[in-house]
């Protein structure tokens, strides 16, 4: 048995503390070599015989790349470039530094939104400044002597081996070891990791009987949203939150709950407060872009678009495409509008591609897409001639792709419609669907920019829900078919017949109940994703009829 697991910090020697340090490869990370220098020899006194050093984040990336770490002591604050958060974040993304290594976040710093996004990231421990030799030694002491005690169970848990980990976490639980509420812990996560959701969601009732621990807590609402138990996983959550709203989980779990039901707007509301808890969370921000862009809240996806390239620039999760989605949302919201902010916007727009444009200046594809975002604002601005010239360099860039990205590709089609070239674009798409046919994930997003889906599946789906919007329809359930629509758009944006049903649905409703402000963003939407049908279109009479309806109603919606 190991000596660790059932003898108090107090009785152990500090020979034996020793003799695990002994063992230990450490890596520092601080942007002030004395600091570095001190960490250093404050590690070698405690027993430690290997330490190497790194002054910022690309430097260490690389050291746990080149070698494996026991312990890392990361400062949070290394100056220009990668703060500890985000190191903390890459290094785990990357599994170059996996749970069975100790990362202790070092910091000075004291604001909440800092706390609460280091916090996010999960280190073993958080140690504040000022701090003596002493007081780091008693907090390491304690942190590596827990770490040991588990070691065995985080390796498991690190190769994929879920039930041997659970098995070990009975047996210590069973024992009575000092280190049972780790294991109880780790215990309900292995639950769910086997997806053995009735005996997760049995030992978290049964921790949550005698105390109320918050983690017994939120693994009992994210079993209660695996089970489909929607309302009682809310309940929890709820009562996390009004305990205390930092825990950052909560609400993203809770958005889960209401993307369950399909109340958007509350699962944008929940993952609002989860980014302005903890900013820097880029993929937080992604989500709740596309939150807000099914919600037709312009205003919130463009801000999230902006926060997810500031905070991406030092992150694992840069990516170019999030300039590209705030330029083309922008030339969206711009389109029609030639007022002083929307001209000011898609200056913005530009200057976001012109920013994608230095930073990946050595990837030709980014460059050729910034070329073509760049296009559609020109569109959006009303500046015709410029676009034509602007879409005739895109074209050319892309014709001397080598092998276009699919990422590349999927954006001449978008450019190409927004020039309404239409038969151009669909013939690009066709092209990229008879290439990925057997790529469900390549043929969802040739799906989400044509007029009607290439994949079976997105066929079936499309079909399901129109039908289902067309029996609301016919049964005077006006509201109902309009929620119907707005959910196959969120998939399918660009889809003629189900931007056309939306809009048959908004007009029968407001002829019943009046006109509605939300639905005249709805259709300027509709519009202009339709773009311009001709005579030769099958659906050219319905949306001829259709366009003299919406200007009779929402005459606004009508660029």
């Amino acid at each position: 048995m190991n000596p660790l697991l059932n003898t108090s910090l107090q009785d152990i020697r500090q020979i034996d503390i020793v003799k695990i340090y002994s063992n230990k490869k450490c890596l520092v990370i601080d942007d002030f070599p004395e600091i570095r220098g001190s960490l250093t020899r404050t590690l070698k006194n405690f027993g430690v015989h290997s330490v190497d050093t790194a002054a910022n984040g690309e430097e260490a990336i690389k050291a746990c790349g080149k070698r494996k770490y026991d312990i890392v002591l990361c400062d949070y604050n290394l100056g220009a470039g990668k703060d500890g958060q985000q190191i903390l974040e890459e290094v785990r993304f990357l599994r170059v530094l996996l749970m069975t290594s100790l990362f202790v976040m070092i910091t000075g710093e004291s604001s909440r939104e800092m706390v609460l996004g280091a916090l996010e990231c999960q280190p073993d421990d958080y140690i504040t400044k000022p701090y003596t030799q002493q007081s780091l030694k008693v907090r390491l002491n304690k942190a590596i002597i827990r770490h040991e005690a588990l070691i065995h169970i985080k390796r498991n848990i690190s190769d994929g081996e879920y039930q041997q980990a659970l098995n070990s976490c009975n047996e210590l639980i069973g024992q009575g070891s000092r280190y049972a509420a780790d294991c109880l812990k780790m215990k309900g996560q292995l639950h769910f990791l086997l997806k053995q959701l009735k005996e997760a969601k049995q030992m978290y009732e049964s921790v949550l009987s005698k105390k109320p621990m918050v983690w017994a807590k939120l693994g009992l609402a994210k079993t209660q949203l695996e089970l489909g138990n929607l309302e009682s996983a809310e309940d929890v959550l709820k009562s996390i939150i009004a305990e205390d709203d930092r825990y950052i989980e909560a609400h993203d779990v809770l958005a889960e709950v209401h993307v369950k039901r399909k109340d958007m707007a509350a699962a944008q509301h929940a993952t609002e407060n989860g980014t302005r808890i903890s900013p820097k969370a880029v993929l937080r921000h992604r989500r709740l872009a596309t939150l807000a862009e099914y919600n037709q809240d312009d205003d919130t996806a463009l801000k999230s678009h902006q926060y997810a390239i500031k905070w991406g620039l030092n992150s694992c999760h840069e990516s170019e495409q999030d300039y590209f989605n705030y330029a083309r949302k922008a030339s969206e919201v711009i389109k029609g509008d030639d007022s002083t902010d929307a001209k000011m916007l898609g200056r913005q727009a530009n200057s976001f591609l012109d920013r994608a444009r230095k930073r990946y200046s050595d990837r030709p594809e980014v460059v050729t897409q910034a070329q073509m975002v760049e296009t559609q604002v020109l569109i959006g601005l009303g500046d015709e001639v410029k676009a034509k010239l602007s879409a005739d360099k895109a074209k050319n860039m892309y014709q001397n792709l080598a092998a276009p990205p699919i990422e590349t590709s999927l954006e001449y089609a978008r450019t190409l419609q927004s020039m309404n070239q239409e038969g151009d674009a669909s013939e690009i798409l066709a092209q990229l669907a008879a290439r990925h046919t057997n790529d469900p994930d390549v043929m969802q997003l040739i799906d989400g920019i044509s007029s009607e889906p290439f994949s079976e599946a997105g066929k079936v789906i499309a079909a399901k829900l129109t039908k289902e919007g067309i029996s609301s329809y016919e049964n005077k359930s006006f509201d109902t078919s309009i929620d119907v629509f707005i959910e196959a758009l969120a998939t399918y944006p660009r889809h003629s017949g189900l931007n056309l049903n939306l809009i048959q649905a908004i007009i029968a409703d407001t002829d019943a109940n009046g006109f509605n402000e939300r639905y005249e963003r709805l259709c300027r939407r509709c519009l202009r994703a339709v773009g311009q049908i001709g005579p030769d279109n099958k659906q050219y009479k319905r949306f001829t009829f259709l366009s003299k309806q919406i200007k009779r109603h929402y005459p606004n919606a009508v660029s």
